[in-house]
């Protein structure tokens, strides 16, 4: 599964920089990859799924975008880590990202490509554990 995010990251992150929205093409075969590796794998501890699950569907109420929401969903239901923590890389590179775009545009931005500090946050994640 790790190869397949590390392969499609770059297409996600241009594609979601440009227009803000992640096409689905991109989401269904992350999909694909996904259904082989719980076939294989299994899905982990239920608690755990319900969880993560439920953190993101509070970050549905904060108006995330879906395209953001489903490549979460995918990288939390096939990776065995704290959805906590995950998230924290998440929205601490989010930060980062926020401070970088009001340093050189010189204003607040409305919205920002997240799937950037997702990949970031996930490679930071999965090197650090």
């Amino acid at each position: 599964m790790n190869f397949a995010l590390i392969l499609l990251a770059i297409p996600v992150c241009i594609a979601d920089i440009s227009s803000f929205v992640i096409p689905n093409i991109y989401n269904k075969v992350l999909s694909y990859a996904a259904l082989i590796h719980i076939g294989l794998f299994g899905i982990g501890q239920v608690r755990q799924v319900v969880f993560s699950l439920a953190i993101l569907l509070a970050l549905l109420f904060f108006r995330t975008g879906m395209g953001d929401i489903k490549l979460l969903t995918l990288i939390l239901v096939t990776h065995s880590f704290s959805a906590i923590d995950f998230l924290g890389f998440v929205f601490l590179l989010a930060i980062v990202h926020i401070v970088v775009l009001v340093g050189v545009h010189r204003r607040i931005p409305i919205k920002i490509p997240l799937a950037p500090s997702i990949f970031i946050g996930l490679a930071t994640y999965l090197a650090t554990r």
